[in-house]
């Protein structure tokens, strides 16, 4: 009888052993699937091809990166246009924290086939300013504005980056452009311990996809100064993560790179055309994890379509009737909303064009989503 008691009892822990042997197989497929191919979905073309803008046939559409701190990624600068010219990238702006005194700003100009334009991050006011095509040092004691004139005392743009972070948001009025997104500052934002169980039940689009968040404080803070000056909108790439996670990674930076771009309207590929259209906004966000982005315009048609004027998004245009402002996307959107000083004023769905008459003065723009994520984010016409 003992005998048969414990054979049973033995039956039942061998049984015990197996169900846990399948419950590791069964989280190791599940971990297989979701890290083993660590590059998003993005469909890039063949070879990397520069559109023109629709209805703005002077203009090429570039593909770049805002906001990239090199110097988290362990590499030099060639070893980044590396990974860029696999991503199809045009050109990086990047992000560093400037040490007091320093000018290393990167090193402009063509490496390899990525143009890099000179840029680097000073801490000031709570938030960060980055400064774009710097080229001397600058003091570290300076206030935000102060600091805002030396940068463009030297030719640069100033752009505030965490501008909910900022004592005083009036320090940062004076910016060329606000970072209304970062992907860092996101994946800061989040539980480590969600982040992790996230990396481990899902796949690299649906982890990417979790870091696709609105954000509205920004967007809002963006919508209040915009509604009485231009001011680009940017996105920051900041640093990558690198999470590992059972021997995989998560986070890299050329999962990174096909995450999202900032697109550049600009005559030519070079460093003073791309900061001019940085300058007046000639520029817009897409999520290409969601669908490759390629070209994408948003523009205000005056008078008749024939012999009336184009307003592209960044610029002024005078408000007149039988004004018309129109987002063409590549390809259908799940839906598109239209913007006005962060008002929504009309939408579309399952839809690639959005038209609107305004009725009024305003800043519009327009945002795109696809499975109740950011795909699209464009600058604004601004009505005057």
């Amino acid at each position: 009888m003992a005998r048969s008691h414990f054979a049973r009892a033995a039956a039942a822990f061998a049984n015990a052993g197996l169900i846990l042997a399948a419950l590791l197989a069964a989280l190791s497929a599940i971990v297989l699937a979701g890290c083993a191919a660590p590059l998003p979905t993005t469909e890039l073309p063949p070879a990397r091809f520069i559109a023109p803008v629709p209805e703005f046939p002077g203009l090429r559409d570039y593909r770049g990166i805002f906001d990239f701190r090199i110097g988290a990624t362990g590499l030099d600068q060639a070893g980044v246009a590396d990974l860029a010219k696999e991503a199809q990238i045009d050109f990086i702006i990047p992000g560093d924290r400037i040490e007091p005194g320093s000018s290393d700003y990167g090193i402009p100009g063509f490496t390899s086939t990525i143009l890099f334009i000179a840029g680097g991050a000073f801490e000031s006011g709570g938030g960060r300013i980055i400064g774009v095509n710097l080229h001397e040092p600058i003091h570290p004691d300076l206030s935000t504005a102060d600091l805002i004139s030396a940068i463009r005392d030297q030719g640069g743009l100033a752009i505030a980056a965490q501008p909910a972070k900022f004592t005083n948001p009036a320090d940062f009025a004076l910016a060329d452009g606000i970072e209304v997104y970062n992907q860092r500052d996101t994946w800061l934002e989040q539980s480590p311990a969600a982040l992790y169980l996230r990396a481990i039940f899902t796949n690299t689009d649906k982890f990417l996809a979790s870091l696709d968040v609105r954000p509205d404080v920004n967007l809002a803070f963006y919508d209040r100064i915009a509604a009485g000056a231009r001011v680009t909108m940017l996105a920051g790439l900041g640093a990558p993560d690198d999470l590992t996670v059972l021997g995989s990674k998560v986070g890299t930076t050329p999962q990174l790179m096909l995450f999202y771009t900032t697109h550049l309207l600009a005559r030519e590929r070079d460093q003073e055309p791309l900061v001019e259209a940085l300058k007046l906004g000639h520029s817009y966000v897409s999520f290409d994890f969601l669908g490759y982005v390629g070209q994408f315009t948003f523009f205000a048609q005056t008078a008749d379509a024939n012999t009336g004027s184009k307003a592209l998004m960044g610029d002024e245009v005078r408000f007149a009737p039988g004004m018309t402002l129109k987002a063409e996307l590549p390809d259908a959107a799940d839906r598109i909303a239209m913007y006005q000083n962060g008002a929504e004023v009309a939408s579309a769905e399952n839809a690639r064009n959005l038209e609107f008459a305004p009725k009024s003065a305003g800043a519009y723009r327009i945002e795109a989503y696809r499975g109740g994520h950011m795909w699209i984010l464009s600058n604004p016409v601004y009505v005057r």
